[in-house]
């Protein structure tokens, strides 16, 4: 019996046994089907290691699906991992991770290509290959198994899990996937190792088995391999039409919308950011680019919600063009639009009124600490009056419900600061709010962040949090996290390849990390024993790290610098008002593009 053959009557035996089967039946609406019997295909799975709904929220994954399917020798599917359940019952009847569009195993296409998105799905990436008969170790993979690789923003220090990939894909995907694409059809055949070579040519990316670690440093092992791996950047958003068709899943998924992406980047410069630094420079869409592919989306899903996606959607220069327009598109259909998350402003209050017209739901702002010492030390710049001036419009306009991000966990925060994220709950409750949510969180200093060279804070620190916000309790709901997540990514953000038998070791006990009720912190920790992961705490200065090697564009001196002025509440400017010399326009070169005045 053909493989296929075998897979499909598995899931006519088994579906009615596992919860949610329609994760695994494909055939969505406007899913991409091609006659593979007609023409011999580069066959490619685009992978995500996380359950159905979660993958098919990813808007990363959906660019990446629909740009190399444009291409007419590749057919990409897509794959994600199964449930618990699931998985139970392919390991108990022996059948493999298979795709969706056509239910071919994994193992039988020429690449498998991974989403890195959290550290915590790790352990999912290895019962990912697992289940799909690929060897763990890239270095051990024979030479007509899938070529694996990674892409995405962990990619930025990917070598607790750099063993498992035999490519690292640095960067926006549309600069190079058709060159990498190109290169792996064009050597099927060969032995993997002279493959892997060729592909070691394209820029941003990244052959870890050329590499080894020495010390906390990752080296090249060969000559032909590069000291820094540069990272991929489109220069112009617009030069790259968006996706204008969604797969509409049977399961509803996590973000069940229309989805465009107005802009890349962030010019802002808050100092813990990851994307904010690895995404420089901002580069935005244009109104008329942006109204146009929505239309298209609307036309080919029937979604009654667009969501406008970036890291700071109310900074677009636009933005009041593109709300006008896409109200005047949309507003009769009684198709609603909505945004991440709202720059605290009173100017963007009036802005996501308008975009509220059709639909109000709540509000989400970020003011990330308490005090004004503390914001301006991590350079997010707002000040007390910014927020309750805006908080103030917004219930003017018609908003009850709020929900407030913060975080702790800074160096030398004291007592203080933190009690301060209480006081300003308390006045924006006195406004008459009826509903307001805080999250708080702890820190973690990631790698290619000013916060890089900080301490990452055991989870006790959130025991005295806790402590002192429980009294203002009475004023919303405040959701303090226990930090022991927040840990363990911290200890695997800033890791090395030391790190890789932990992590396998963790993905036999338990997987599905990111999931509440399968996390286990005494798992981590007894397995972080083996270990002395007080190299991977902090704090640091200027020294080697093990993701040195992969160029951001941003400066380590710029980071250092900024990290400074961190202890002394020196903010920096918005980098759309001047260059701040952080090194990506300088090293690559690339600029800002603002659609609403000059490139900068």
């Amino acid at each position: 019996m053909h493989n296929s053959e075998k897979i499909l009557r598995f899931l006519s035996e088994n579906l009615i046994t596992v919860s949610k089967p329609a994760r695994y039946i494909g055939a969505e609406y406007n899913s991409v089907i091609k006659d593979t019997s007609s023409k011999d295909y580069l066959r490619v799975a685009f992978g995500f290691p996380d359950v159905y709904e979660v993958g098919m929220s990813h808007y990363g994954l959906e660019i990446l699906y629909w740009l190399a399917n444009k291409l007419d020798y590749v057919y990409a599917e897509r794959v994600f991992l199964p449930w618990v359940d699931m998985i139970e019952a392919m390991e108990k009847n022996d059948i493999p991770l298979f795709t969706l569009e056509t239910r071919t195993p994994v193992y039988e296409l020429d690449m498998l290509g991974i989403s890195l998105e959290y550290e915590l799905s790790y352990t999912n990436v290895l019962k990912m290959l697992e289940l799909s008969r690929i060897s763990i170790r890239a270095a051990e993979r024979k030479d007509d198994d899938p070529i694996v690789i990674a892409g995405g923003p962990v990619t930025y220090n990917c070598e607790p899990i750099a063993e498992a990939f035999d490519v690292i894909y640095i960067g926006d995907g549309e600069v190079n996937l058709h060159k990498m694409l190109q290169i792996i059809y064009e050597t099927r055949g060969m032995k993997r190792h002279d493959r892997l070579r060729e592909l070691a040519k394209i820029e941003g990316v990244y052959i870890p088995i050329f590499y080894e670690q020495k010390g906390r440093k990752i080296v090249p092992k060969y000559d032909f391999a590069p000291e820094r791996i540069s990272r991929n950047i489109l220069k112009d958003l617009n030069s790259v039409t968006p996706p204008e068709k969604k797969i509409l899943p049977h399961v509803e998924s996590v973000h069940d919308r229309a989805v465009i992406e107005i802009s890349r980047g962030c010019t802002r410069g808050c100092r813990f950011c990851h994307a904010g630094y690895v995404y420089r420079p901002v580069r935005e869409r244009s109104a008329d680019e942006i109204v146009k592919s929505v239309k298209k989306l609307i036309e080919n899903t029937g979604y009654d919600e667009v969501s406008l996606l970036s890291l700071s959607s109310l900074d677009h220069s636009q933005i009041s063009e593109i709300a006008e327009k896409l109200i005047e598109q949309l507003k009769d259909k009684k198709i609603s639009i909505s945004i991440p998350s709202t720059r605290v402003d009173a100017f963007n209050i009036k802005i996501a009124e308008k975009i509220a017209e059709v639909r109000k739901t709540g509000l989400t702002f970020a003011p990330e600490a308490g005090s004004q010492k503390m914001r301006d030390a991590i350079n997010k710049q707002i000040s007390y009056d910014d927020i309750i001036n805006t908080a103030s419009e917004a219930k003017r306009a018609g908003w009850r419900r709020l929900k407030l991000y913060f975080m702790v966990g800074f160096p030398e925060e004291t007592e203080e600061d933190i009690k301060e994220i209480g006081e300003l709950i308390k006045d924006i409750k006195k406004l008459g709010f009826s509903d307001i949510t805080a999250s708080v969180n702890l820190l973690i200093p990631k790698p290619h962040t000013a916060f890089q060279f900080a301490k990452l804070q055991e989870p006790e620190y959130m025991n005295m949090v806790k402590k002192i916000l429980g009294p203002y309790r009475k004023y919303g709901k405040i959701d303090i996290n226990d930090g022991k997540k927040s840990f363990v990514e911290g200890i695997l953000s800033r890791g090395d390849r030391k790190l890789f038998s932990v992590i396998e070791k963790a993905y036999k006990v338990s997987y599905y990390d990111e999931w509440g009720e399968f996390f286990s912190f005494e798992k981590w920790m007894n397995l972080f024993n083996e270990l002395d992961i007080s190299q991977y705490i902090g704090p640091y200065g200027i020294e080697d790290f093990p993701w040195d090697h992969i160029d951001s564009g941003v400066n380590k001196e710029f980071l250092w610098n900024e990290y400074q002025n961190y202890f002394v509440q020196a903010t920096t400017k918005d980098c759309r008002k001047g260059c701040t010399i952080c090194g990506v326009c300088l090293n690559y070169p690339v600029r800002n593009v603002i659609m609403g005045g000059n490139e900068i």
